[in-house]
């Protein structure tokens, strides 16, 4: 083999390599903004959560006073029944 042709083989050869090293980098820098997009939006569905928990623990508590008031203030009307459709207005 002369030496002209050993330098394009190697050329092509060091030209492949650069080109397979650019295209791994640009799908790695892909893959990192990927998952830093998908990292900020799990945190923002973590931080919705926890609003969403504290409003329910709210409405729990505040359902659980009301139920205790009227219980225990003798303020249940047992004149007019409430049937799955709410209350009877025929009556």
């Amino acid at each position: 083999m002369d030496t002209g042709l050993a330098s394009v083989i190697a050329a092509t050869v060091t030209a492949g390599f650069a080109f397979l090293g650019v295209a791994l980098n640009k799908f790695r820098k892909e893959n990192h903004d990927d998952h830093a997009y998908v990292r900020g939006m799990l945190t923002m569905l973590y931080k919705s959560q926890n609003r969403i928990e504290t409003k329910v623990d709210k409405v729990d508590e505040r359902l659980d006073d009301h139920i205790e008031f009227h219980a225990t203030g003798g303020m249940l009307d047992k004149t007019n029944p409430v049937d799955q459709n709410g209350p009877d207005e025929h009556r």
